[in-house]
């Protein structure tokens, strides 16, 4: 019996597609909740060893998310994106959901700043979590041309400027 069959959690398409059903939404919001309490109760440097990468504004600059990386590669991680809407109210969520198929329950995560609003995919979160964690054994320097284009200007800085074509202004 496939995995899939016993853990409804994991249930799938006929594509082969993860199901996101209202349970794996609520699991997966309250272990993003937990893991984002235990970030904020650490020290503020321990929690800067932890920043895999920051996301920011596209107009100023403004801090708009952090994604921060628990455990090692080896024997598995987890990154959790901790953001903030433009109206003042945090956001937290795990980005490598294992039970719908690594997508984080989600497609974007609402962020923004005084100067305006996105909608940050999960996918491109996904792509920078990627070329950090599995860069290639040699030196190609060709390697990032598959990434998103924000992913291959921010990868040596680990910052992603989300790109002004999605971007909102505020008021």
């Amino acid at each position: 019996m496939r995995r899939e069959e016993v853990d409804p959690l994991n249930a799938r398409d006929e594509h082969g597609n993860p199901l996101r059903t209202l349970e794996n939404r609520r699991s997966w919001q309250a272990e993003s909740d937990r893991l984002a309490d235990w970030i904020l109760a650490l020290y503020p440097a321990t929690q800067r060893k932890m920043t895999a990468f920051v996301v920011r504004c596209p107009v100023k600059g403004c801090l708009l998310g952090r994604v921060y990386r628990r455990g090692s590669p080896k024997t598995g991680v987890r990154y959790l994106w901790l953001g903030v809407t433009w109206a003042g109210r945090g956001t937290a969520g795990i980005l490598n959901w294992a039970w719908d198929g690594g997508r984080g329950s989600k497609e974007f995560m609402v962020t923004g700043c005084n100067h305006g609003t996105e909608n940050v995919e999960i996918g491109m979160l996904l792509s920078m979590m990627e070329a950090l964690d599995f860069p290639p054994p040699l030196t190609h320097d060709d390697w990032l041309r598959h990434y998103p284009d924000a992913v291959q200007r921010g990868y040596a800085r680990r910052t992603i400027i989300l790109p002004e074509a999605h971007w909102q202004s505020g008021p």
